[in-house]
This record gives C-alpha cells, sequence and structure tokens, in this order.
C-alpha cells in the first residue's frame, strides 16, 4: 500500500500535468497557471517531500497527461517539459544545506541540458537546402500567411518580424524551458517555507557562484558563434544565448549584494527591476557581463561587511 508522501506525489504530479494540458488547450485556467508553472506540484512534491517520490510524481503525472489529452505522446511532452527541469535542479536537494555553489552548478547544468535539447532538436528538424535558419524562416513565412488566409489580422513589417524571431527562436524556447524549471522550483521552495513545510532551508541566492568550467563553455559558445560561418554561426549563437542565463543570475546575485548595505534597500531593489524590465535588451547584456565579472573579480567578496572583533 502506497504511503502518505507516495499519494501526496501522485497528486503533484498530476495536478501539474492538467495545467499543463489545460494550458495546450487554451484553458483560461492552463494560460495563467499551466503557461509558465505547470512544473510548480511537482516541484513542490520534491522539495518538501525529497527526491525519492520523483518517480510516484511522474508517473501520475504521465498517466493523468494521457487521460486527459487522450494520447500517450502529451505524456512524453510532459516528461520533457516539466519533468525534465525539475528532476535536473532536484539533485541540489542532496547536499544540505544547499549553498549558493549548488544551485550555481544545477542551474549551469540546466542550461547545458537546454543547450544540447535545442541542438538535438534543430539537428532533427527536416532542412530545405539552405540551412537551418533558413528552413525556420521559411516555416515562420508559412505560418503568418496562413494566419493571412483566415482572416487574422495583417502583421505590419512581417519581414522585420520574421527576421527578429528567426535569430532567437531557438534560444527562447531553450530559455522557457530552463524559467519554468527555475521559477517554479524557487517559487515552492518560497510557499513551503513559509509553510513550514521545506525539506531543507532556502539558499542563500545572493552567494549564486556559476563553476569555473562554465564558463569555459561559455566563452568556447561565444567564440564559436562569433568565428563560424552559416550554421555553425547560428546554432552557437543561440546555444551562447541559452548559456547565458546561469551568468545572468550571477549578475544578480551581485546587484543584490551591492545593495545588501544601502539604506532604503527595497525601493533601490524595486526601481532595478522595473528600469530593468523596461530596458530588458540592455539589462540582460549587463547583468550577464557582470556575472563574467564577478567570476575574476569576485565583487561580492568585497562588498561583504568587515569582520568583528580583533
Amino acid at each position: 500500500m502506497l504511503n502518505r508522501s507516495a499519494l501526496l506525489a501522485l497528486a503533484a504530479g498530476a495536478l501539474g500535468a492538467a495545467l499543463l494540458v489545460a494550458a495546450a488547450q487554451g484553458s483560461i485556467l492552463g494560460m495563467a497557471f499551466g503557461v509558465l508553472l505547470s512544473p510548480l506540484p511537482l516541484a513542490m512534491a520534491i522539495l518538501s517531500l525529497g527526491s525519492a517520490v520523483l518517480p510516484f510524481a511522474v508517473a501520475g503525472g504521465a498517466v493523468a497527461a494521457t487521460v486527459l489529452s487522450g494520447t500517450f505522446a502529451f505524456a512524453v511532452v510532459y516528461l520533457v517539459l516539466d519533468v525534465a527541469p525539475v528532476a535536473v535542479l532536484s539533485r541540489m536537494t542532496r547536499q544540505e544545506p544547499i549553498n549558493g555553489a549548488a544551485v550555481g552548478r544545477w542551474v549551469a547544468w540546466l542550461a547545458v541540458a537546454a543547450m544540447g535539447l535545442m541542438v538535438i532538436g534543430l539537428a532533427a528538424m527536416p532542412l530545405g537546402a539552405e540551412g537551418v535558419e533558413a528552413t525556420i524562416k521559411a516555416r515562420l513565412d508559412e505560418m503568418l500567411k496562413a494566419a493571412a488566409t483566415t482572416g487574422a489580422p495583417t502583421v505590419p513589417n512581417a519581414a522585420d518580424l520574421v527576421a527578429a524571431l528567426t535569430s532567437f527562436l531557438p534560444s527562447a524556447a531553450a530559455w522557457d524551458w530552463c524559467l519554468r524549471g527555475v521559477i517554479s522550483a524557487a517559487l515552492a521552495q518560497a510557499v513551503l517555507t513559509r509553510w513550514g513545510e521545506a525539506k531543507l532551508p532556502t539558499p542563500p541566492y545572493r552567494t549564486v557562484a556559476v563553476p569555473a568550467w562554465y564558463i569555459a563553455v561559455f566563452w568556447a559558445t561565444a567564440a564559436t558563434a562569433w568565428l563560424a560561418p552559416g550554421d555553425v554561426k547560428y546554432v552557437a549563437m543561440n546555444a551562447a544565448s541559452v548559456l547565458c542565463l546561469p551568468l545572468l543570475l550571477q549578475g544578480l546575485a551581485v546587484v543584490h549584494s551591492g545593495l545588501a548595505r544601502v539604506p532604503h534597500r527595497q525601493m533601490w531593489l524595486v526601481a532595478f527591476y522595473v528600469t530593468a524590465v523596461m530596458m530588458a535588451a540592455l539589462a540582460i547584456v549587463v547583468l550577464v557581463t557582470l556575472g563574467v565579472v564577478e567570476h575574476f573579480l569576485k565583487m561580492r567578496a568585497r562588498m561583504a561587511p568587515p569582520a568583528q572583533g580583533g
């Protein structure tokens, strides 16, 4: 007979799968919660009950996804979109307490996994004679033309929109895959801590530290994107964009550390995030750069308060 933890994990997996199916079907509930937060119940189960319940949550989610969608194929979608990122991040719960280095390491592995999935997806895509980028652009053109025939509003500057989407669409999908896992895990930990149900204490996010090997992988990918021609350049450019995510989080950690001792810190943080949202592209570049520089200059160590006593 299943114990309480296993039953809760089964229910959590089923709830997450239901949210994902609802999002795919375009329901109000799905669009409001499932698009971004369908991994949340799974993350809450693992962070409160431990990683041992993961198989039960996966089983519950797979069954629910199959029944609610009417096809086993959607269970595979659930496994890829929701289970995989949470399973990667759940590895850090094996270290007690979780520190900033563990968070940085497993977010780095999550980004590497997202890059790998993106490359596999692009390699498996049927290609036209002109390569990956041209194939994606042609398909986006076809989608816009098909939408126009159904009476949908005409998109102004459609050619510019297609060109912009083509340049970053693969990396945007990979970012979405990572962020759904990261946001769900962070939100689950915050809610469980408030309820007193968290299995482990919340890690100090201001100490998030990306491992040294990751910096090398990022620079190698960025150099390939800069120097290589054709499809290799396109794939490497999108791969480098995906690898920016952990460095962006490290840059955010530097900002939070810098404002930790400033008067009216909350006000400054609100102003920072409002500005970052309004100037998102520039903010991403600045934060990623800050994350890279932090690895070499150790700015957070210099921001730490001086030791007390003799």
